[in-house]
């Protein structure tokens, strides 16, 4: 199919540039495949649209502060380095996505603001650098990105200057973070998870909720965009996640007496496809692997009945995969509304419930 079939015009104005000061407070649009209706809500009242017995599929991923500012060792040009991943046990070797590339040849230093980090590149893998870091403080970059690094913003959050950046820089780790991360891995938030606070949590939990914890990193592939003219010509970047025994029991448990499972954004969701073992009765399989799950017209979800997520990019993977979930002139009448309501879009933006 043409990626021009997942388009929609979103004014610039309504791309979120930060969360609500009360997180729960933002909208949420209530979507049913049985009914096709559209309602109106917010997210702090999400309880009115769950059952008792529901159990949420939460990702406890965090996001690691993976951008740093570099500069050239003689020009001193700033250049934005995200950290992709790191190559093999030894050295601080990295794989990483320069701002610009001009000047970027192998043998280039790039040095941190304070010189801690001296960056010497070693050579270019299609889109991302092959970069060794050398850290005069003798620490792992690892940690010294937990001082030094800023949180890895989508492009479309714009911060006017490096000045307002360095201000928000404490307020952005914060911000762009689940209440419930625990563990390091992502370059990306699983925002769908941003909207819950500990007294929603504990109010769903007292109603009667379960709620179940996966792991899964968020790498570039969520939001590298689809660049060719048919969506099945994408390529999707694998991503690593980890289901544990307890987890996969309550969800199997959950499957077999007849209750929803809900996930709590686009990632859980292709962890538990993947691990699905059981197509007909929508059963998973405890384990640590790689997903290159990329849902596309077609596909037939096995494990979810339902989903809590954002609203996405236009011709982006989750789009399409929100797309097949809910029937697409469905979800793009109701992408349609939400800009006509002036709903806030993107990472920090609102939610919507599909059942």
């Amino acid at each position: 199919m043409k990626v021009t079939a997942y388009d929609y015009h979103l004014p610039k104005e309504q791309i979120a540039q930060s969360p609500l000061e009360l997180r729960a407070a933002c909208k949420l649009m209530v979507l049913s495949r049985t009914d096709q209706s559209i309602v109106h809500s917010r997210f702090d009242d999400i309880k009115s649209y769950l059952k008792s017995g529901d159990l949420l599929v939460i990702n406890n991923t965090k996001v690691v502060p993976a951008k740093l500012l570099l500069y050239r060792d003689k020009t001193l040009g700033k250049i934005d380095a995200l950290l992709v991943s790191k190559e093999g046990s030894g050295n601080e070797l990295w794989r990483v996505i320069l701002s610009k590339r001009k000047g970027m040849e192998p043998g280039t230093v790039l040095l941190s603001e304070k010189k801690e980090l001296t960056a010497v590149i070693k050579s270019l893998i299609d889109d991302e650098y092959l970069i060794e870091f050398i850290d005069t403080t003798g620490e792992s970059l690892s940690e010294s990105i937990k001082e030094i690094g800023f949180a890895p913003l989508p492009p479309y959050i714009k911060r006017k200057d490096k000045n307002t950046e360095k201000a928000f820089k404490n307020k952005d780790k914060t911000d762009y973070q689940t209440v419930f991360a625990r563990f390091d891995g992502s370059i990306a938030a699983p925002t769908a998870g941003m909207h819950f606070t500990p007294d929603l949590i504990q109010e769903l939990k007292n109603f009667g909720v379960e709620f179940v914890e996966i792991t899964h990193h968020i790498g570039k592939g969520t939001f590298k965009p689809i660049k060719s003219d048919e969506i099945e010509n994408h390529h999707m970047d694998k991503e690593y996640f980890e289901i544990d025994d307890i987890s996969a029991d309550k969800i199997n448990k959950a499957k077999l007496a007849g209750r929803r499972v809900i996930t709590v954004g686009t990632s859980s969701t292709r962890a538990l496809e993947t691990a699905c073992i059981d197509p007909v009765k929508g059963l998973i399989a405890p384990g640590k692997a790689w997903t290159g799950l990329f849902v596309t017209d077609g596909y037939k979800y096995k494990v979810i009945d339902a989903i809590i997520t954002n609203f996405h990019l236009p011709k982006s993977t989750n789009l399409v995969m929100t797309c097949v979930f809910g029937g697409k002139e469905y979800i793009l009448k109701a992408y349609n509304e939400a800009v006509a309501q002036k709903y806030r879009f993107y990472s920090y933006g609102d939610a919507m419930f599909l059942s």
